[in-house]
Parts: C-alpha cells; structure tokens; sequence
C-alpha cells in the first residue's frame, strides 16, 4: 500500500519511529512543541531524483538544517533513534516510490517528474503523525518553528 493511501502526504522525515500513540503525553507534546519552537523556518530545495536500493525519492538541497533538525532531534529523544538505528547515516530524503525495483522505476519517475522540476519549498512547521490503525495514519499535531 503506498503512503499516500495510508494517508501519509508528501513528506520529509525527521524521525521515525517516534513515541508510540500511548507515551504521547502532554508532558512529551510539550518537549516537541519547544524543541521546534527553539528552530527558525528554512528553505530547501527538491531537483535531484536519486535511490536507495528499493526506493526512488528526490533529494533536498541543502541538507544541512535538515540534518542538523534530526541530529537535534534524535539527541533531545534518544529513545527513539531514526529507523531504530538501521541505518549509519539518516540522509534526507522525500520519497516517490518504495518497495520498487528503483533503477527500473527511476527513469519513469524522472519522465513524469520533467518539467516538475526544481520545487521550493519553506519550511514553518514539523508535523506529528500517528498510526491510528494498521498502515494508516494521520495528522496528530502541529508544531510551528520559531515559536
């Protein structure tokens, strides 16, 4: 099922998985709302296809207050480390398409993809999102940066 259909929008990730739907406490949403408060909106931009080996996503630029988020982020709720700690590095990305055979499908995204190409986009706020059933999911809160 893709994301869309579990109603996961177009996104960049910061970190997941989160706290699950049970520790979610005022006290948490709180720690969240100030950690996002404490960052300023920033601006990247989305022009480059690349992949991983079974997912085709588009590559933001810069990365570096992205990934600065996400160090800051994973730092203020360890417990919670980005993919459970899969993977070495967190490289941000805005997928297109996962569980592909991602050479196969990249030339087709780029085709659709042309003319789309590059978006801006500005950054105000972080977006919680919660399973609220098997492989679907919705909007839980919002929490504004620069306060």
């Amino acid at each position: 099922m893709g994301q869309f259909r579990q109603g996961i929008p177009f996104h960049i990730t910061l970190l997941y998985p989160f706290a699950p739907r049970e520790q979610l406490t005022d006290a948490l949403l709180t720690d969240v709302r100030s950690f996002f408060a404490e960052r300023e909106p920033f601006a990247f931009t989305l022009e480059r296809i690349e992949t991983f080996p079974a997912v085709v996503y588009l590559a933001p630029d810069p990365t570096r207050r992205l990934r600065d988020c996400t160090e800051a982020i994973c730092a203020r709720f360890p417990d919670w480390p980005p993919y459970e700690g899969a993977f070495a590095e967190v490289i941000p990305h805005a997928t297109l398409g996962e569980d592909v055979d991602a050479v196969e499908v990249r030339a087709e995204i780029e085709r659709r993809l042309a003319g789309h190409l590059p978006r801006s986009y500005t950054i105000d706020h972080a977006t919680l999102l919660e399973e609220f059933e098997p492989e679907r999911w919705r909007e839980r809160d919002r929490f504004p940066l620069g306060g």
